[in-house]
């Protein structure tokens, strides 16, 4: 069996949609208004906590002892209506490749479920593993990538995202990586959307 990791965000639907701006807004919002930041520092403490902690999240609940699920649950309140439209070339893609599917994804499950539905490809995945099945520890962070390979036990894993942070450390432990949105990204594959994926090249390892 091989089991493809698809990241979400900006992944399965092009970053100029501008929905990871949406939660990126909310996340600045909730160190405003919940934990008292003032706003010009709440971009250094951001840049400070994705490099040591790889979220901000994680870096808040380090600091900041912040409840994880209200933290997600508020930040990820945006309003997707108009943005994320059915995509049936992404179904059919997705269908073409031979692989278990699995949404591998820092972002909580309700989040997931709500954008694959308006893309009309949900049930093309046979789970979602999201943050809170990752114990809130995100990609780029070893364990997550750990916790799906115990659970899944495959023969061999695929990685598309469109980090390349992420895509290193799915690198290290010998998955196949595709890089999504930048042709020069440290993928084995790097394509401009995820439809671009070449079949010939993944339906053959």
């Amino acid at each position: 069996m091989k089991v493809f990791l698809v990241d979400l965000d900006n992944t399965l639907y092009p970053k100029d949609l501008g929905v990871f701006d949406l939660v990126d807004k909310r996340i600045s919002e909730y160190m405003i208004k919940f934990l008292g930041m003032k706003r010009d520092e709440v971009p250094r403490k951001r840049i400070e906590y994705w490099h040591t902690y790889g979220t901000t999240m994680a870096g808040l609940m380090k600091h900041y002892n912040i409840n994880p699920y209200h933290f997600l649950e508020y930040t990820h309140d945006v309003d997707l209506s108009g943005k994320i439209k059915p995509n049936p070339k992404l179904r059919d893609k997705l269908k073409s490749i031979n692989a278990v599917k699995v949404v591998f994804t820092n972002a909580p499950l309700k989040h997931a479920q709500r954008v694959l539905e308006m893309l009309n490809v949900i049930d093309l995945f046979v789970d979602i593993f999201d943050i809170i099945s990752a114990d809130f520890i995100g990609k780029p962070h070893r364990y997550p990538y750990q916790k799906i390979v115990k659970l899944t036990k495959a023969e061999g894993y695929l990685m598309a995202d469109d980090m390349d942070s992420n895509l290193k450390t799915a690198k290290e432990l010998g998955m196949f990586t595709i890089h999504v949105g930048n042709l020069d990204g440290v993928g084995h594959l790097n394509v401009e959307t995820f439809e671009n994926i070449p079949n010939d090249v993944v339906n053959r390892l």
